[in-house]
């Protein structure tokens, strides 16, 4: 017989345990496992899901900070230093591009008068009879490439405001039959010259195809495509213009048979679409600027704009549309 100190030990009523306690406790351990297992899983899923959209935006403004373009409306919370980072960067490309827009706007404005005034006195000049031949002759290349710089600077105006959304879009519904036609009579006028051939097929389905779109923009980008087989062919081509309409899209096609482009230059042009080309000595455009502008264009109307050349020469551009 044992015997306790009262106060220092306490007895237990039983030294058995239930058989159907014991076994329950392996289910009990495992199910209990399971639960924590669980609950971590749950709270890191919810954290990582937390983080993962508090990232998405902070890579959509990385990327958009990548292409020169402003972001914001970041996210606070675990990510606000990050996020308070990316929106300082931002605010300092949109400045950026704010300052440059209004320098190339400045420019063309602060030049305009001045060059005005010169092309006046030149074309002057130029339609004296009694000024001599080489001054006549002189004050009318003077008077042509004014007109060049006038269109450069008008150029890289609407390409700055572009790049940068700062041109907004008037959309209407308009036939882009009407558009092509009046681009090519304005590129006839500007250049009548007999060595520039144009032939002109639109199929009847193209006729009544129309596309929501800014009219005097849209007209725009299809000149300068019309101006490039012009430019870059001075020894004259046959430019052929084709419009054609599917039940989703419309086909505006123009091609030339003259020089074409080197398949560097090509290549160039295609991965150079977001930037602008400079200009020869001749302030000739080279195929760049006029093309990216095209491009840019299309691409603010939602539609596609591609080059070809073939190897045995000509140049050949597709745009494409979506009809309403």
């Amino acid at each position: 017989m044992l015997t306790y100190i009262e106060g220092i030990f306490m007895g237990i009523t039983s030294n058995y345990i239930p058989m159907q306690a014991v076994q329950a406790l392996p289910p009990f351990l495992v199910v209990m496992a399971f639960l924590d297992v669980s609950c971590l899983f749950l709270a890191y899923w919810l954290s990582k899901r937390r983080t993962l959209s508090g990232l998405e935006p902070i890579e959509d403004a990385i990327e958009a900070l990548g292409t020169g373009k402003a972001a914001y409306s970041l996210p606070k919370g675990t990510l606000a230093n990050l996020s308070e980072s990316v929106t300082r960067a931002s605010d300092l490309i949109a400045k950026q591009n704010e300052a440059r827009a209004n320098w190339i706007a400045g420019i063309s404005h602060d030049i305009r008068t001045p060059l005005t005034l010169i092309m006046g006195n030149a074309e002057r000049i130029a339609s004296d009879p009694s000024a001599p031949s080489d001054v006549s002759g002189r004050a009318a290349l003077i008077s042509a490439q004014s007109v060049k710089i006038s269109n450069l600077f008008n150029d890289l105006n609407l390409a700055s405001q572009l790049e940068y959304d700062m041109q907004p879009l008037h959309k209407a519904k308009a036939k882009p039959s009407k558009i092509v036609r009046k681009a090519v009579a304005d590129t006839i006028n500007a250049c009548p010259e007999t060595r520039y051939s144009y032939e002109m097929e639109i199929e009847q389905e193209a006729e009544k195809a129309a596309v929501e779109c800014d009219e005097r923009l849209l007209g725009r980008a299809i000149g300068n495509i019309l101006q490039n087989s012009v430019t870059h062919n001075p020894q004259g081509c046959r430019i052929r213009i084709g419009l054609n309409a599917t039940d989703e899209h419309v086909l505006i096609t123009i091609e030339d048979d003259g020089a074409g482009a080197a398949g560097e230059g090509l290549l160039a042009l295609l991965k150079s679409q977001e930037h602008a080309s400079s200009t020869d000595e001749n302030l000739d455009l080279r195929h760049g600027l006029g093309l990216q502008i095209a491009s840019r264009v299309i691409r603010a109307h939602q539609g596609n704009l591609s080059f070809s050349a073939p190897v045995e020469g000509g140049f050949k551009t597709v745009v494409q549309l979506s009809r309403c």
